[in-house]
Parts: structure tokens; sequence; C-alpha cells
């Protein structure tokens, strides 16, 4: 379902008057709302926890000799990433990998884990002798970390976490499967129930929004490793 989509069945369910949405761009009054209620909806659920599958992503990038800071939006050194919210913490089970790019993929090999501070210590703070990546940790700012300064060019595989893009075109369609974009609406009518203390709009979207949540949670939370990280 997309943007309008929702919106068209949120004013359908709620009982609110008059005649469906007819466009985000032109909705004024309670259609303004509705179409703020879905947005919302969506945001609510894809921020609930960073791990959700459907927001987990694959970089891959080229980090050049000498370089040992990789930004996530960066084209060179970085992975020239539109979506990036946070980079996978380190988990068991979990390591990105590297290799020369003049050697081939042949070549690529996990890299291990150094927390910031024993990072700074050992490449960031006086000089080292440049070599294969072997070490990989995350700045800060966010930017991936790998060490020690590369002698030559390497590719770099990661995983990260994608962000939430809002709704904001009628086409827009929220990055979630497609059998639990029903559930935004339910999460909106409890929106308009809260607004128009509608209390059994709210009490059938609360029960309905539960269940579908429970079922999104079964097919889209991981198995332990993926790190997880309730935000709401």
């Amino acid at each position: 379902m997309n943007f309008l989509q929702l919106a068209r069945a949120v004013k359908r369910e709620s009982g609110l008057s008059g005649g469906p949405p007819a466009s985000a761009s032109t909705a004024s009054g309670d259609d303004a709302r509705v179409f703020e209620w879905v947005n919302w909806a969506w945001r609510d659920i894809a921020l609930a926890h960073e791990s959700w599958l459907f927001r987990r992503g694959e970089a891959l990038g080229q980090v050049p000799a000498g370089s040992l800071v990789m930004v996530p939006e960066a084209a060179a050194p970085g992975f020239a990433l539109a979506d990036f919210a946070a980079w996978k913490p380190a988990a068991d089970g979990y390591r990105p990998s590297a290799w020369r790019v003049a050697d081939g993929q042949v070549s690529e090999h996990a890299l291990a884990w150094l927390d910031y501070e024993a990072f700074r210590q050992r490449f960031l703070t006086g000089a080292h002798a440049p070599g294969a990546l072997r070490y990989w940790s995350i700045a800060p700012g966010g930017e991936l970390l790998v060490g020690p300064a590369p002698d030559a060019a390497h590719m770099v595989r990661a995983a990260y976490v994608k962000d939430v893009a809002s709704l904001a075109l009628d086409a827009d369609e929220p990055a979630l499967p497609a059998r639990f974009h029903p559930l935004i609406a339910w999460r909106a009518l409890r929106e308009y129930g809260g607004f128009d203390a509608a209390s059994e709009v709210y009490q059938r979207a609360e029960q309905n929004y539960s269940m579908g949540f429970s079922a999104l949670a079964q097919s889209q939370l991981p198995r332990p490793g993926f790190g997880a990280r309730p935000l709401a």
C-alpha cells in the first residue's frame, strides 16, 4: 500500500465525514491530519528497532592507501550511502571484511574489532607501519575506521542500519513487507482515536495493532547477533 492508499484506509475506518483523500499535496483539515498520522505511524513502527530486517543493509566501499577513515555518505574513501543511519555494532558472529583491490576478492578476510579508544591509541596517535587491513572500529561521529593505514587500495564490506524515510508523496511506499502495511493504518487509527476521543475506534485499532506488531516482530526481528537495540 502506498501513502495515499494508507490514508484512504484510515479515513474509511475512522468514520470521518467526507470522501476519500484525493492527494497528500492538496489535503487540508481532517485529511491533512490523516496523512500526518499515517506518516507518524510508519516512523514509529520503523524506529521501534534498529535491528528490523527491513532496515538492514550491506555497504561496499573502497579506501585508498593511507586512509583510516571511511565516511558513510562519501564515495571514496567511503560507501556512497544515501540511507545510512548507523553501523551495525560489534557482535558475536559479525565482522566486516576487506581485501586488497590488486589481490582480488579471493583475498577477502574478516576484520577484528577494537573499541574506539583502543583504535585511537593504536592507529590515530603517533605513527605506525602501513599494511593490509586487520582491524575496524566506529568513530564517535559515525565514521567506519579501518587499520592499519592500508598499504594499497582496499575494498571494505560492512553491515549497516538503514535510515527511515518519511512518506511524503502519494506513491511513496513504506520500506516494510507489504503484508504488514495494514499495521501502519491501525497505528494511525490509534492517533485518530486519541485525537477525537473515539474510544471504540481506539480500542479496535489497539487490538489489531498489537496482534499485527507481534507478527511483525516474529518475522522481522533477527536471531540474536545483529545488535538489536530497541529505540521505543
